[in-house]
């Protein structure tokens, strides 16, 4: 199966070490293929709710936290950034 990493790390803007592509060389293939089959399994006869529980929001409230070497590691890590300020692609573009 070829598999174009480089396009892929492109869409998924992430870089990948010559090592890191080695390896995703070698693991892409059988991920891709258990993805296929397990496209191949019959749940029409499954209930999509059979699953669900009746547990609420069982994760930690989300409380803000200061921490300015976090901050800092996060904007000089990001691609595209005008002083503090990140820049995203936009939304609404034609």
């Amino acid at each position: 199966m070829d598999i174009d990493l480089t396009h892929i790390a492109k869409l998924s803007k992430l870089k990948f070490s010559e090592e890191e592509k080695a390896k995703l060389a070698a693991e892409l293939p059988g991920i891709i293929e258990y993805i296929a089959k397990l496209q191949e399994v019959d749940t029409n006869d499954i209930d999509a709710r059979a699953y669900l529980t009746d547990a609420v929001n069982v994760f930690r409230p989300d409380e803000p936290v200061e921490n300015e070497e976090i901050r800092k590691a996060i904007i000089e890590e990001f691609p595209k950034k005008t002083a503090d300020a990140l820049e995203v692609p936009g939304v609404f573009n034609d």
